[in-house]
Protein backbone atom coordinates (compact mmCIF):
# COMPACT_ATOMS: atom_id res chain seq x y z
CA UNK A 1 0.00 0.00 0.00
CA UNK A 2 3.36 1.97 0.52
CA UNK A 3 3.80 2.12 -3.20
CA UNK A 4 0.10 3.02 -4.30
CA UNK A 5 0.35 5.72 -1.82
CA UNK A 6 3.67 6.85 -3.35
CA UNK A 7 1.81 6.56 -6.60
CA UNK A 8 -1.25 8.97 -5.81
CA UNK A 9 0.60 11.75 -4.08
CA UNK A 10 3.33 12.10 -7.10
CA UNK A 11 0.53 12.44 -9.80
CA UNK A 12 -3.13 12.58 -7.96
CA UNK A 13 -5.81 10.45 -7.15
CA UNK A 14 -7.07 9.20 -10.37
CA UNK A 15 -3.78 8.99 -12.15
CA UNK A 16 -1.78 7.91 -9.23
CA UNK A 17 -3.92 4.89 -8.91
CA UNK A 18 -4.21 3.88 -13.02
CA UNK A 19 -0.52 4.15 -12.75
CA UNK A 20 -0.04 1.75 -9.92
CA UNK A 21 -2.57 -0.94 -11.56
CA UNK A 22 -0.46 -0.45 -14.91
CA UNK A 23 2.60 -1.59 -12.58
CA UNK A 24 0.97 -4.37 -11.16
CA UNK A 25 -0.50 -5.72 -14.53
CA UNK A 26 2.80 -4.93 -15.81
CA UNK A 27 4.96 -7.28 -12.88
CA UNK A 28 2.24 -10.36 -13.28
CA UNK A 29 2.54 -10.30 -16.80
CA UNK A 30 6.52 -10.04 -17.09
CA UNK A 31 6.49 -12.92 -14.15
CA UNK A 32 3.90 -14.86 -16.04
CA UNK A 33 5.85 -14.56 -19.77
CA UNK A 34 9.20 -15.57 -17.92
CA UNK A 35 7.25 -18.60 -16.55
CA UNK A 36 5.97 -19.62 -20.18
CA UNK A 37 2.42 -19.45 -18.77
CA UNK A 38 0.89 -18.51 -22.00
CA UNK A 39 -2.81 -19.45 -20.37
CA UNK A 40 -2.24 -16.63 -17.63
CA UNK A 41 -1.10 -14.61 -20.56
CA UNK A 42 -4.10 -15.11 -22.35
CA UNK A 43 -6.51 -14.95 -19.45
CA UNK A 44 -4.98 -11.63 -18.42
CA UNK A 45 -5.21 -9.86 -21.76
CA UNK A 46 -9.04 -10.93 -21.37
CA UNK A 47 -9.47 -9.20 -18.03
CA UNK A 48 -8.07 -6.54 -19.85
CA UNK A 49 -10.17 -6.03 -22.39
CA UNK A 50 -13.54 -6.90 -20.73
CA UNK A 51 -12.63 -4.03 -18.41
CA UNK A 52 -12.04 -1.52 -21.36
CA UNK A 53 -15.31 -2.65 -23.05
CA UNK A 54 -17.15 -2.23 -19.60
CA UNK A 55 -15.78 1.68 -19.27
CA UNK A 56 -15.79 2.73 -22.60
CA UNK A 57 -19.30 1.12 -24.03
Amino acid sequence: MEQRDSFIQKHGEDLGAFYFLLMLIQTHGRKRLKSGNVTALRALAHDLHAIYLKHTQ
